[in-house]
């Protein structure tokens, strides 16, 4: 699909993994970034590569609805629309569910895996109804998981989180249908094992009493997590990227033809791409 100007996208949770590298492939693109995350600094070396007409870094914290609406503002201020949103940032950690804090750690994740990811998708939605010129529309990315379709030990709460957003992202697709703005496309993206910083070793949490025994599920996890991660049969988080953002330029017409390999297409234009185990 041919696009006459550059594309501006909103990226989420630009530190590291999925985010820095969709950052970087929209600039290699030609296109439009503006980045979000919490500590600004750690893009310094993208903002001294790219004019400030490419590339707009703006700290903010998912979970703050104020700061959510005030980067949609600047982008606004900044560049007039936003094309694509690439709903990002999140959290992760590995640790059975019964020795997870509750308060401390559950919960938050929670709030920011799906309350943060529903906060920038309402915002998103506002913006490509309200703000975009009339009939533009946009594209609205969820970064999922392939845990939201199977759960898995030790990534439970994780596991749980993805699935949330994933009903969240299917309902809010078919509310909007109908509608006059349902020019807005809706992918949802579920990436299996990729190396990035959460398949660390760092994320284990200390273990729960129980998975102690030698039989315990999460005992042998654990055993051979350095193994897991060490293998080459992870993802590549720069070739998944290439995908998703290559499937961002397909047309309609293109989308429901499904010849991608591994490219499942939903119901109200709700795109879901499998890759990895």
């Amino acid at each position: 699909m041919a696009q006459s100007t550059p594309r501006v996208w909103l990226i989420t949770g630009c530190s590291s993994g999925f985010g820095r590298a969709m950052v970087e492939e929209v600039l290699h693109n030609g296109e439009i970034a503006v980045a979000i995350l919490r500590k600004p600094s750690v893009l310094d070396d993208l903002v001294a590569k790219y004019p400030h007409t490419q590339l707009l870094v703006l700290p903010m914290d998912v979970t703050n609805e104020a700061q959510v609406k005030s980067a949609f503002a600047k982008a606004k201020d900044a560049f007039g629309h936003i094309d694509v949103v690439y709903n990002n940032a999140g959290q992760a950690f590995y640790q059975e569910l019964e020795g997870t804090p509750m308060v401390d750690r559950a919960k938050v994740l929670m709030d920011v895996n799906f309350w943060g990811a529903v906060t920038v998708s309402f915002e998103a939605m506002r913006f490509f109804r309200e703000v975009n010129p009339k009939g533009a529309g946009g594209i609205l990315v969820q970064v999922s998981s392939a845990a939201a379709t199977t759960g898995a030990p030790m990534i439970g709460f994780y596991s749980s989180t993805k699935a949330a957003l994933d009903s969240f992202t299917e309902v809010l697709a078919q509310e909007a249908s109908r509608l006059e703005y349902s020019v807005i496309q809706f992918m949802n993206v579920h990436p299996g094992w990729t190396r990035t910083p959460i398949i660390s070793s760092e994320m284990l949490e200390p273990s729960a009493l129980y998975a102690s025994e030698l039989t315990a599920v999460t005992t042998k996890f654990r055993a051979g997590f350095d193994a897991l991660i060490n293998t080459d049969l992870l993802n590549s988080v720069e070739v998944v990227t290439k995908r998703i953002w290559s499937m961002t330029r397909m047309d309609d017409e293109d989308l429901h033809k499904g010849m991608q390999e591994g490219l499942v297409l939903h119901k109200m234009k709700t795109l879901k791409i499998v890759s990895g185990a």
